[in-house]
């Protein structure tokens, strides 16, 4: 599908368009979020994160949507503002990504040169033509640092780290959650406690299939935001809470996802199907697009400039155990 259907396709939620008159008896503004609660987190994200006040940002209220046929399910429109949203990618693909001790798709087939610890470790700080990693198989070739960021880098995981193969959580888990991240999240969602976080990184051709996130331990909700390009999120009923053809045929939920956002999953909805089938590319915003070469950073990254302008970030974020079943090893 074109980005000028998807402009103008009525069925998708799309809340910068504004929602159609059948949107607007299935959806309704539950609360509103003031811009002191969103002040408050961002104040609480950057000191933790850099130790001093954030800058002065356009922050405003924003609405808290519901929808009757999915109890739990809670969108939240721009809840972060650019600032913010910069601050979040730089410490999960500049820090996180650079620690070893987090997971990633790659690792099972190159070893990698990981840069020394410091407070400016980042993998972008490697030339796009450098090649640090060694393929396990003496048959591959390197890959440029180019084509290992840009092309193959999937997922990401923070905090406990989510075993793909089998589907599950270890008990005991090297790595913290953020705690930067952790005091964002936790300030803007009190019942949120993050242990555990699944960064996947789309290209304009990369989706995800359709899945429920049943895994953890424990039934507290999970945050999902999204940064840079726009996305097609779906949401859906299984066929057994569908009555009738009609019910049958609406039981998936299509929204647009914009850099910013957040998905917020609780009760029923958070054992409900989802997917994300489409990123849209040329959809980041002016300013993030050009990350990691921003602003203040624009000599040290301008090898790279441009690398969120076709990127989609995905950051859902969840509790594993009820109570402190985490065990985090020193």
């Amino acid at each position: 599908m074109k980005k000028a259907d998807l402009d103008n396709d009525p069925n998708i939620v799309d809340f910068e368009r504004g929602l159609s008159q059948d949107q607007k008896r299935l959806m309704t503004p539950s609360v509103r979020m003031t811009s002191s609660h969103i002040n408050a987190a961002c104040s609480t994200f950057w000191k933790e994160a850099l130790g001093h006040e954030p800058p002065t940002m356009d922050i405003k209220d924003i609405d808290v949507w519901e929808h009757e046929d999915y109890p739990g399910l809670r969108i939240l429109p721009g809840v972060l503002p650019l600032e913010a949203q910069i601050l979040f990618i730089s410490q999960v693909l500049h820090r996180d990504l650079a620690n070893p001790l987090h997971k990633i798709n790659l690792t099972a087939d190159h070893d990698l040169t990981y840069p020394p610890p410091s407070p400016h470790s980042s993998l972008f700080s490697y030339l796009p033509t450098d090649t640090p990693s060694t393929p396990k198989s003496p048959s591959q070739p390197p890959l440029p640092m180019s084509t290992f960021l840009s092309r193959k880098l999937r997922w990401l995981t923070l905090g406990t780290q989510y075993d793909w193969p089998t589907r599950s959580y270890p008990r005991h888990s090297p790595t913290p959650f953020p705690s930067d991240l952790s005091a964002l999240i936790t300030a803007l969602f009190p019942a949120v406690t993050p242990q555990s976080g699944v960064c996947l990184l789309y290209g304009s051709k990369d989706f995800m299939p359709v899945h429920r996130d049943v895994s953890e331990q424990c039934q507290t909700p999970l945050a999902s935001f999204s940064f840079g390009c726009d996305g097609i999120f779906l949401l859906a009923r299984g066929e057994e809470e569908a009555h009738g053809e009609e019910e049958k045929r609406n039981r998936v939920l299509p929204i647009r996802v914009r850099s910013g956002d957040c998905v917020y999953l609780s009760g029923e909805a958070r054992w409900a199907w989802h997917a994300m089938p489409r990123t849209v590319a040329g959809t980041a915003p002016k300013g993030l697009a050009e990350w990691p070469a921003v602003e203040g950073e624009e000599e040290r990254y301008k090898r790279w400039k441009n690398f969120m302008g076709g990127k989609r970030l995905n950051v859902s974020c969840r509790q594993v155990w009820e109570g402190s079943g985490e065990e985090v090893m020193d």
